[in-house]
């Protein structure tokens, strides 16, 4: 993600995202944030990850798991260092009974790299833009060194279990994927709202490039909004009265999305053809007609962010991915909808 600068506007216009909460702000006031984390600051943070899942008329939505760690700054030769220490992630609720070993693996799997990947030590300058990640195979190590036991346990020691766990960390623990993890994260706590003069209620637009959501390849065109929705009372780390609420919308471009479900749809429609075997109609299995086509697919991503609007010290993030879609499968339509929510709390310690 980019530092979005007045330079790179080219829209403006009202800003649709509201909210119910009572407004402290006046409607076009402006203001300008600073990066105010200093060195010897501590954080505390809390996050929880909900997730959301419908396809067709069948809805399963609730808490998946929890983490804890804390947020220290101290000087860098090359700015400031930004370290998550302390990391704790609990899985919410027990697996069902008949779920196989393999999965459990994979569930407790995902949801510590979930976090872990968006966490490692960061360096940054004393503006607050990103620079890179601070000791990648430091960082790779301590992943790994935090869930092969738990899945290793999980799992029984059983060594396919433990060969298809080292597969998919060396696929996922890489140093591409930790980068632009840790970015994007830095990019919504500070680097999208640092040095950028914002009004109150407006919005304006850019169009950036950025990794393909659903396909690998090469990087495709984003559209952004983003702007100040409000201020509201609160105790700013600051010392002030108010925070301010910062909301980013990003979506693929039109043409983006139509070349990702096209992929997606020849993917899709090449595992349905396989796994129906010989139920498949002739039409279909001849190649005559496309197995699997979509009429719509939505991709969006979403963060809100309430921050002291001096040092943008935050005091609360939510991060969403939603995916949606709906087509025609075999001559059957279907319909999904899937949103991941993650909602991160910060607190100060007293003194520290």
């Amino acid at each position: 993600m980019v530092r979005l600068s007045l330079a790179a506007v080219f829209l403006f216009q009202v800003l649709s995202m509201t909210s119910g909460t009572p407004a402290i702000g006046q409607q076009g006031e402006t203001f300008r944030p600073g990066f105010g984390w200093q060195p010897g600051m501590r954080i505390e943070a809390s996050e929880t990850r909900v997730g959301v899942m419908r396809e067709g008329t069948v809805s399963d939505s609730g808490k998946v798991s929890t983490a804890s760690y804390a947020i220290v700054v101290s000087e860098h030769r090359d700015g400031l260092l930004i370290s998550h220490e302390d990391v704790r992630v609990e899985r919410i609720g027990d697996f069902p009974d008949e779920l196989p070993p393999i999965a459990r693996v994979n569930a407790v799997v995902a949801d510590n790299l979930q976090y872990w990947m968006r966490l490692p030590n960061l360096v940054v300058t004393e503006e607050g833009e990103f620079v890179r990640v601070d000791d990648l195979e430091g960082f790779r190590f301590r992943v790994e060194s935090s869930i092969r036991p738990v899945a290793s346990a999980l799992g029984g020691g059983d060594p396919e279990i433990l060969g298809l766990l080292d597969s998919l960390l060396a696929v996922v623990i890489n140093d591409e994927t930790i980068e632009g993890l840790a970015a994007d994260r830095w990019s919504s706590l500070v680097d999208k709202w640092a040095g950028t003069d914002w009004e109150i209620g407006r919005v304006f637009g850019a169009e950036i490039m950025a990794p393909n959501p659903l396909v690998p390849g090469p990087a495709i065109d984003y559209s952004i909004q983003a702007g100040v929705t409000r201020k509201i009372a609160c105790q700013a780390p600051s010392g002030g009265l108010m925070c301010a609420v910062f909301v980013m919308v990003t979506r693929p471009a039109e043409s983006a999305i139509r070349e990702a479900a096209r992929i997606l749809a020849d993917s899709l429609g090449a595992q349905l053809l396989a796994a129906a075997g010989g139920e498949v109609p002739a039409e279909y299995a001849e190649g005559g007609e496309d197995a699997l086509t979509f009429q719509e697919l939505v991709l969006e991503g979403r963060v809100e962010l309430m921050a002291d609007p001096v040092s943008l010290l935050p005091l609360w993030l939510e991060e969403r991915q939603k995916r949606a879609g709906s087509g025609i499968g075999l001559g059957e339509p279907f319909s999904f909808y899937t949103e991941e929510i993650l909602t991160t709390e910060f607190s100060y310690p007293e003194g520290r």
